[in-house]
Order: C-alpha cells, then structure tokens, then sequence
C-alpha cells in the first residue's frame, strides 16, 4: 500500500475507534444491556486478549453498555 493509503486507512480505524470504543476485557459475571430493547448478555467467562478495543456487543445498532 501507498504512505497515503496507509494514512487513510489508520484515519479511518481512529474514527471508528471513538464512535464505537467496544467494551474493554469482559470478566466472568459482567452484564452487558441494549439501552433500546432490554436484551443481556452475561459473560460467562473472562477475555484475556491484550487489546481492549477489540470486543464489541452490538444490539438495535448500538453498543451494549455495562450493568
């Protein structure tokens, strides 16, 4: 690839980095809500990946929030 394209596509990754943060490391126990319709999910075991961006629960089209 091209600097440029280099460029874009980091540009674009830090976008959605912001508008879309994910979760952090879920751990055994933790709930995570739809704010829309209501839906849980439970972890029923701990993420023990480096990178805290990476997990994602998508509900209604928005990220599920922590209980």
């Amino acid at each position: 690839m091209s600097a440029m394209t280099d460029k874009m596509t980091q540009a674009s990754d830090e976008r959605q980095q912001k508008a879309d943060p994910g979760v952090g490391t879920p751990k055994k126990g933790e709930r995570f809500r739809c704010g829309n319709c209501g839906m849980e999910i439970l972890v029923t075991a701990d993420c023990y990946c480096e990178d805290p961006h990476h997990v994602h629960f998508h509900c209604c089209n928005q990220e599920l929030q922590k209980v």
